[in-house]
């Protein structure tokens, strides 16, 4: 069984902030896209859509269109210091401007630091739409691009079911009000810019 949880939902509608969400007309085959900018704050309760715990193996999807070389977070679960990361995708600019790092953070209950278990550099994808996948099993994560495997790192997890604090929130293009690492991208309505694919 797989269920797929929406993190545009944390998205409301009509926009909170019009001058920093806004809609994209020019989105992936021809749907509109949600579009965000620098100074963006939405956020929920993780409780409202994600499980107590992340299982063992799950896969996160996003379909997203970067409008800046800058990159920042896609989203990210931040804790109730709103000083740590718990779990999030995040695009950092690299020192050649024709690449971008994809980062999959995951930090364990009790760590103090941010912890990132996955980097993936990759050609840039500025201005262009572009299918991630990040594909987490026990032992590895794997990245796929527009749908074609690009690599596979190996990663160790002392807890391979994630917890999450109870007074953590989910953001979306940016980690909390400390962190901030705003991402300034356009999102396909009606699909996903990061989900959870969890097997039951």
């Amino acid at each position: 069984m797989v269920e797929e949880l929406d993190l545009l939902t944390a998205v409301k509608i009509p926009f909170e902030d019009s001058k920093t969400q806004y809609v994209d007309a020019e989105g992936s085959d021809g749907f509109p896209a949600i579009g965000f900018r620098t100074g963006s704050d939405v956020k929920m309760l993780w409780k409202a859509i994600l499980p107590e715990k992340l299982f063992p193996e799950f896969s996160i999807l996003i379909r997203a269109k970067p409008r800046s070389h800058n990159g920042g977070y896609i989203f990210a679960v931040v804790n109730s210091y709103e000083n740590v990361v718990q779990l999030g995708v995040k695009l950092s600019r690299t020192s050649a401007s024709s690449m971008t790092t994809i980062s999959l953070i995951y930090t364990e209950p009790g760590e103090l630091a941010t912890n990132i278990i996955a980097n993936f550099t990759v050609n840039s994808f500025v201005n262009d739409w572009t299918r991630i996948a990040l594909k987490v099993n026990e032992e590895n994560v794997t990245l796929f691009l527009n749908c074609q495997e690009s690599a596979t790192v190996e990663v160790r997890r002392q807890q391979v079911e994630l917890e999450f604090e109870p007074a953590s929130t989910l953001y979306i293009a940016k980690a909390g009000s400390k962190i901030q690492d705003y991402y300034e991208v356009s999102a396909r309505m009606g699909r996903y810019l990061a989900s959870l694919t969890l097997e039951i």
